[in-house]
């Protein structure tokens, strides 16, 4: 958008003083040689006699001569005092830009721009907004006097104010929005414009400062007012300008070494994951043979004195059960080691719902889950080996259950055919919810928000699904509950 008049108004006072000047010595230099004409006459005829109407003259010229020196020489010192801490702050806000660049920690940047912009200009409250990929948002990330800001604030990509930002391409200033409004046009822009006008207005903002990456929109700057009352000048918008191209290109930078390190971190976990993979199939092979041993002799006794004494035959069928359920765990560790893929069958999914809601009941309380299970008769089955999607079941109930705690809640299961080639099943619960900056690490190896959790649930989840060429997302909601969609291609017979 243009600027508008009254982004300079802050210069008003300023060419107010400055006519006032002029005004003032324009009666100096004309009036004090009238002045003298009128009250000196006698004595100038006297003194000078026929040429005494040279001396005003003489007078007039003098001080037309030097009055525009003297207006110079005032003007430069008013400006120097009135526009000093616009200066003071014009030059804070230049080394900052050339600053931010040096910044490689996407946080501490973005406090950065905001606590510098806010002190250095004074304004009543500051935040800056960046695009978040995952999100699809742009997303509260710094802010200065939180008051003004409510938490969580974030505005969609769709948003008319977005819209409005990329088709300008410019700042947006609430007394310009406001006289686009007056306008009273029906058109798309000035519904876009009303919009950001009430967004502003909602947050008392006075302007909002974009910056851009390849014509898109990476992140935007909402100022507040200047705490001097005074109105955003020509020269702020020039300075404001500056730094959101600046503030881009220090903004991708330090996106860029955030992804680098992102990507280190990733590269050091699947380091020890691969060494906890060798591990653990190290131990679950010697700890399987000792198992085998002390099974196969508890049957061959059990065998052998089975009938004589019951108290021993309990013994020794439990041993032999214990030992069984040991060996369970150590091939889960080994799968969970190298998960080898398995020779797929077609699944019945409503029976393995109904089979992993029984194993649940033996973990946690299910009678103060209200349970709801909605799987149509004719789904298709799936294409994949049923222990393992039992096992991914089983773990998202529990995960529900769980974090739904000792109250209960509502535990819903629904499956449907999305298409004709796959089954999509859905695993809600009504519980707290799971905040944003932890969404997106749920699935990381070793991330867990349990006292107790190893943080792998999740993460051998995904790999199950993965193996199966199937999906699984989630989406949260604080203080609504979770929902987990899983994907899974459906069963097609092979041609004969």
């Amino acid at each position: 958008m243009s600027t508008p008049a009254t982004s300079a108004a802050g210069g008003s006072r300023l060419r107010l003083t400055k006519f006032a000047l002029f005004l003032g010595l324009a009666v100096v230099v004309t009036g004090f040689p009238l002045l003298l004409a009128a009250a000196a006459r006698d004595w100038l005829r006297r003194t000078f006699e026929a040429l005494w109407w040279l001396a005003p003259i003489v007078l007039l010229t003098f001080l037309a001569s030097a009055a525009p020196l003297l207006y110079l020489a005032i003007v430069r010192r008013i400006e120097n005092r009135m526009l000093r801490d616009q200066r003071r702050y014009h030059r804070t806000l230049i080394a900052a830009s050339s600053g931010m660049t040096r910044i490689k920690d996407i946080k501490q940047l973005c406090n950065l721009v905001v606590h510098v912009v806010n002190r250095a200009v004074r304004l009543t409250h500051t935040a800056l907004f960046l695009y978040d990929p995952a999100e699809q948002r742009y997303m509260l990330r710094a802010v200065r006097h939180r008051r003004m800001m409510p938490a969580q604030l974030s505005v969609e990509s769709s948003d008319p104010l977005i819209e409005l930002l990329q088709e300008e391409k410019d700042l947006l200033m609430v007394e310009e929005l406001q006289a686009e409004m007056d306008s009273k046009r029906a058109d798309e822009r000035t519904r876009q414009a009303a919009w950001a006008y009430s967004w502003m207005r909602k947050l008392e903002a006075r302007l909002i400062v974009p910056s851009f990456s390849n014509e898109k929109l990476l992140a935007f700057l909402v100022l507040g007012a200047k705490r001097s009352n005074e109105h955003y000048t020509t020269d702020d918008i020039a300075i404001f300008s500056g730094l959101a191209n600046q503030g881009a290109l220090a903004i991708e930078n330090a996106m860029f070494f955030e992804e680098l390190r992102t990507n280190e971190v990733y590269m050091i976990q699947s380091e020890k994951l691969a060494s906890l993979g060798q591990l653990a199939s190290g131990m679950a092979h010697e700890i399987h043979n000792p198992l085998a041993i002390i099974s196969g002799e508890a049957q061959l006794y059990l065998e052998r004195f089975k009938g004589q004494d019951a108290k021993v035959d309990e013994v020794l069928t439990s041993i032999i059960e214990e030992c069984q359920r040991a060996a369970d765990i150590t091939r889960r560790i080994l799968r969970f080691a190298k998960p080898a893929p398995s020779d797929f069958a077609p699944v019945d999914l409503k029976s393995t719902i109904e089979e992993s809601l029984t194993l649940a009941g033996y973990q946690v309380r299910l009678e103060r889950v209200e349970r709801c299970v909605e799987v149509p008769e004719n789904l298709p089955k799936i294409r994949g080996n049923q222990n393992q999607l039992q096992e991914v079941l089983l773990n998202l109930i529990l995960n529900a259950c769980q974090a739904m705690g000792e109250k209960g809640g509502q535990l819903k299961l629904f499956a449907n055919a999305s298409n004709g080639s796959q089954v999509e099943l859905k695993v809600s619960d009504n519980g707290p919810g799971i905040p944003t900056g932890k969404l997106m690490k749920i699935f990381d190896p070793f991330y867990t928000t349990k006292a107790t959790g190893t943080g792998l649930g999740l993460f051998v989840s995904q790999r199950i699904v993965k193996l199966h060429g199937g999906s699984i997302d989630v989406d949260s909601t604080e203080g609504r509950g979770t929902t987990f969609t899983i994907r899974l291609p459906v069963w097609h017979e092979a041609p004969r």
